[in-house]
């Protein structure tokens, strides 16, 4: 399979892994009796196609760091995805304290990003040691 397809085929699976650990992880901290009904009327709003895009793009990037770690440090692929899936996403959520620490302040940071931040990377580095894990497995 040519590098560009193997790519493409194990970003977008990472992409179906991470969402549907992410809305299952949602769904463990709201428990709502309508979390499921909403959710689908969700997936139509332009907000959930921009979740996703963002989730796709996490997703490579947590690819391209997993393959690095591969490349330079000789861990496994499983080992190598796990990381890089738990830190993209948490770097992630460093830029967003960032952007909006003169508008909370510092003592709220932590309190609106870091414990969702947590949740958040877990679904992603699962997702990205399958990646790495599908991505051996297909060269």
């Amino acid at each position: 399979m040519p590098q560009w397809a193997r790519f493409l085929s194990c970003s977008f699976t990472g992409l179906l892994v991470s969402l549907i650990g992410f809305f299952t992880a949602a769904y463990l901290f709201e428990g709502t009796a309508d979390y499921w009904q909403s959710l689908a009327n969700w997936l139509v709003t332009p907000a959930f196609w921009y979740l996703a895009g963002l989730f796709g793009l996490l997703v490579a990037l947590a690819l391209v760091a997993a393959r690095l770690l591969v490349r330079i440090y000789g861990l496994t692929d499983g080992t190598a995805g796990l990381a890089a899936g738990a830190v993209v996403p948490l770097i992630y959520a460093l830029f967003l304290a960032a952007t909006h620490a003169g508008n909370w302040g510092p003592g709220a940071i932590w309190q609106k990003t870091f414990p969702a931040a947590l949740v958040f990377a877990l679904p992603f580095a699962l997702a990205s040691g399958f990646t790495a894990w599908l991505w051996d497995r297909l060269g």
